[in-house]
This record gives structure tokens, sequence and C-alpha cells, in this order.
């Protein structure tokens, strides 16, 4: 077993242990999640703390002790992202991702792809005037990723093909339900035809291609609650930086 590595990490999320340490959470190209030590970032002359926010990508040599634990040994920042930081809102909007990757990423389990993934989407959030499509092709490609692809093509109960009128979406059955099968599954909501096509178009399209269709005004709450509640209903769990960043919007 490796007893020191170099990683290049994004700070997921870090919390305090004991009286000047913090463990910290990165997701890394090379290794997946990781749970790090590093001691005595908290105190004042530390020269790790500000390389160890979150949302920052960073390049980090770790050692393995003795009890396993993985000890912060070097780290510099290689983005740091001043775009997220400008805005209470776009903070909310990376810790919404930030969050999301960690409850999906597995424990030193390699992914690359979705390492690019939140990284990417962290980059854009930073500099895109309008993140909300964003947000939206992060939660499709997020699901591809962890294997729980909505079905948005046929009915989960019937099979049958969508037809271009409004639908159901179950969260449990993990897609569409069509107003005929609508009686069977009690715990479905609404989908209009609008939202279903925009669904559908970033799900199968590259960034350039969703972005260039942006998402109407009148239908993103929609969309964002389907993709959302769907994601709280894999996890278990509610999606606190959802809640909090839906505060910010009443506050306005």
């Amino acid at each position: 077993m490796e007893r020191s590595i170099r990683v290049q990490g994004l700070v997921l999320h870090h919390y305090n242990y004991g009286e000047a340490d913090r463990f910290v959470r990165l997701l890394t190209a090379e290794r997946g999640k990781i749970s790090a030590l590093a001691r005595g970032v908290r105190r004042m002359n530390s020269r790790k703390a500000g390389h160890l926010e979150p949302f920052t990508l960073a390049s980090v040599q770790l050692s393995k002790t003795h009890s396993s634990v993985w000890v912060i040994d070097q780290v510099s920042t290689i983005e740091s992202f001043p775009g997220i930081l400008g805005t209470l809102e776009r903070a909310a909007l990376a810790a919404y991702v930030t969050e999301l990757t960690d409850r999906f990423a597995l424990e030193e389990m390699e992914n690359r792809a979705l390492f690019s993934l939140a990284v990417e989407t962290i980059r854009r959030i930073a500099v895109i005037e309008d993140p909300f499509p964003t947000l939206r092709y992060f939660d499709l490609r997020l699901l591809d990723l962890a294997g729980f692809r909505p079905d948005f093509q046929h009915c989960v109960i019937c099979r049958s093909v969508v037809q271009p009128t409004n639908q159901f979406f179950s969260a449990s059955l993990g897609g569409i339900v069509c107003p005929a099968c609508q009686r069977h599954e009690a715990a479905c909501r609404p989908i209009s035809v609008r939202t279903l096509k925009f669904l559908r178009y970033y799900q199968k399209s590259s960034f350039k291609e969703a972005a260039a269709a942006g998402w109407p005004q009148d239908i993103r709450t929609e969309g964002e609650n389907i993709l959302t509640d769907y994601l709280a209903f894999i996890l278990e769990r509610k999606i606190n930086s959802q809640e909090f960043l839906e505060n910010i919007r009443k506050q306005r």
C-alpha cells in the first residue's frame, strides 16, 4: 500500500477536529473521494488554510499514518474560482454541486468522469452569467454517472412511448408515468410537455448544445423541482444547499 501520494483535489467540505486541526474532504481524479487530516490548519499562522477552502482545486501531497489516516503534508492552489465568492447565490450554487458530488462519490474509488464534471461545473458557475442551465446539466450528468438515469422516453409502468402531451413524473419509479397509468402511481407529480422537452434535450446533448438552448424562465421552477426532488429521493435525505438557495431567492 502506498504511504505517500500527490493528487489533484477539489475541496468538497471540511470540519473541525481537535483544537487546531481540520478534516478535509477532497474529490480527486486519481483516487476518488479522500478524507484527510490537515494538522494545525486553524492556527492563525497556518500556510495551508487558504488552499483548503471549499470550491478550491488544489495539488495535495498526502501521507498515510500507521492508523491508516491520510494527512495533508503539502498543498498549493491550482484554481480558486474567485467569481464564486462574489455573491452569496453563486456560493450556494457551488455548495449544491459539492454537496451532491460528496454524497454520490465513493471513498477512494477512481471516478475521473465525476471529478471532471464537478470541476467543470464549478468553473462554469464562477464565470457564466446565467448558471441555471449549468446546474440542470450537472444534475442530469450526475444521475447518469451514478446509474440513476431517469427515463423521459417511455412510461415506466406500461413502457409505451411518451407522447407530446403533459405527463407525470415518479421519483420512486425513476421516470415518466403516462396519463393512462397515473392512477396506478399516486406518488407522482405533473410535468408539462415543455419541461419534458428540455429535460430530454439536456439529457442527450453536450454542454455547449444545452447552454445554447438555454431554459425558459417560466418553466425553470418545474424542471428544477423535478430533478432536485428525484436526487433527494435517491439519497433518502434533503439537499441542504438547495434549501439554503431557496431561502436566498425568497429574500430577493
